[in-house]
């Protein structure tokens, strides 16, 4: 009898949440059962299954009463702290939640393995791991689950006030964890900066860890004639079309704040036109950046890294970003700085351009690098060799053994 997997996920759609819905159906298509438990869904999707939420007129009486300072549960007690903080950080999670009976939930019981994925703000750590009896598989995709509230290490050092509540997540992860059976869970990390960054973090370094990069379906990801779709999207055919996507440009890890200083670099502006995909707001947008809004279709958005002479990833901590894959798998090269996941898949001259210099003028650099070797790039074998090596149905086979060798530990 085929395998049957829970994957539990905060959400189906974000960056964690679309990996792991395309994990899902790459499971699905090998044979295996395959399901999704979400706290918020966000898809369509028959396969993800939706948290029970509470009574609608109780969500909307206990949410007054938050705002009005009198929170009653552990979420908004939580959210009324996290309002509180200042500092610079893309996000800060908690270690408990309220959903202390997760491990009871149907879906749970039910499956032979449970894949966690994303999961700050839904498991309850130290109730979880304390009564779930399942084998785990643990896709990581930050650093959330090694770490105390910061999801990325420089986090950490640019808000040192916060150092105390972080740390009070930390010892309750670590805590949590420490009587977890090692036998019990294998970690799983996308890119080989995370799975070292993993495997030498206090809290996990003592399961074992595998390497599994994410796929895609190279059915919608994938070469596609340039020239119609520069015409559809109102693209200048007379520069360098570079494209970046985003629901918002202050992001400190993910590096916008070169892109706004690039668009105001006249030898740069005369030469490329910025196109920003997401929804970002009227007053975070520049006049010399072309925004085409959400795109929320993949077949769309595949087209748009198509329509893309070049995709700027300017992260500057980054795991194994799905733009990446995407734009790769649509033929696009891809420019940003050396870091994280990004040296897994771009070669200079090959594939994009890497700057080691962590600045703009680093980034400016390789960018000018990638415009000069655009009719160099191949960009219909960059497509064809990323819809081989990175197809979901491979990624799937390679979770298979995995969820084989945990369940024969166990059983």
């Amino acid at each position: 009898m085929a395998l049957k997997i829970l994957h539990i996920t905060f959400s189906d759609s974000g960056g964690a949440g679309t990996a792991a819905l395309r994990l899902h159906k790459g499971l699905i298509n090998i044979g295996l059962q395959s399901k999704i438990l979400v706290l918020e869904k966000k898809t369509q999707h028959a396969g993800v299954f939706e948290y029970p939420k509470k009574n609608k007129y109780l969500i909307l009486f206990l949410r007054v009463l938050k705002k009005i300072g009198l929170p009653q549960t552990l979420e908004h007690r939580n959210d009324n702290l996290y309002k509180g903080f200042k500092g610079e950080f893309e996000y800060f999670s908690f270690a408990r939640s309220s959903f202390i009976n997760l491990h009871e939930h149907p879906l749970v019981t039910e499956c032979d393995v449970v894949n966690l994925h994303w999961i700050p703000n839904f498991v309850d750590y130290p109730s979880f791991f304390r009564n779930i009896k399942k084998p785990i598989v643990w896709t990581q995709h930050d650093m959330s689950a090694f770490q105390g509230g910061f999801h990325y290490k420089e986090d950490n050092f640019r808000n040192p006030h916060l150092f105390d509540i972080s740390q009070e997540q930390y010892l309750c992860k670590l805590a949590s964890l420490a009587n977890l059976p090692l036998s019990r869970m294998i970690v799983v990390s996308p890119s080989k900066w995370l799975l070292n960054e993993a495997r030498s973090s206090e809290i996990l370094r003592n399961f074992k860890h595998v390497h599994i990069p994410n796929g895609l379906e190279s059915e919608i990801f994938n070469f596609k004639n340039q020239s119609e779709l520069k015409t559809k999207f109102g693209l200048d055919r007379n520069k360098i079309t570079v494209l970046f996507i985003s629901e918002t440009v202050k992001s400190i890890r993910k590096g916008f704040s070169h892109i706004l200083e690039l668009v105001e670099d006249q030898d740069v502006f005369s030469r490329f036109q910025f196109v920003a995909v997401g929804n970002i707001k009227k007053t975070q947008r520049k006049d010399k950046i072309v925004y085409l809004g959400s795109i929320h279709s993949e077949v769309e958005i595949s087209k748009v890294y198509s329509a893309a002479d070049i995709y700027l990833l300017p992260s500057i901590e980054d795991n194994f970003p799905n733009v990446m894959l995407e734009s790769l798998a649509s033929g696009t090269p891809v420019v940003g700085f050396n870091i994280g996941g990004l040296k897994d898949l771009i070669v200079n001259g090959r594939n994009g351009f890497l700057s080691d210099e962590l600045t703009t003028q680093g980034l400016k650099a390789s960018l000018l690098h990638c415009a000069n070797q655009l009719n160099e790039f191949n960009r219909n074998q960059i497509a064809k060799t990323i819809g081989q090596d990175y197809s979901i149905d491979g990624q799937a086979e390679n979770y298979k053994f995995v969820y084989q060798e945990i369940t024969s530990q166990i059983n």
